[in-house]
């Protein structure tokens, strides 16, 4: 499989989401790529750890509504862009956040 450069235009299932957060980009992209503690403030998370930093090629597994899934870290640009995914129970992934 080749590394995604975004997510795929043609997939069944697209969503977009955005928010304004009253927040320095600092901390809104410090606890974003802090993975082992999203529990702390993603309600729907019960489970979530990446060894390691969060690069590029590394994976972490995270749990959301009973739904585990093992994510591939494909692209960072620092306080910019994160792009990861991956495939579980027949489902392809791709997250794709946007900082600005």
């Amino acid at each position: 499989m080749a590394i995604p450069a975004g997510i795929d235009g043609n997939a069944p299932v697209i969503a977009r989401h955005q928010i304004d957060i009253n927040a320095p980009l600092e901390t809104v992209w410090r606890l974003q790529t802090d993975v082992n503690n999203w529990l702390a403030w993603q309600t729907d998370i019960t489970a979530a750890r990446l060894d390691g930093p969060f690069e590029p090629g590394n994976s972490f597994t995270w749990t959301s509504y009973g739904f585990t899934v093992t994510s591939t870290i494909y692209a960072v640009a620092e306080r910019a862009r994160t792009l990861w995914g991956g495939a579980a129970h027949g489902i392809m992934g791709t997250h794709e956040w946007v900082y600005t």
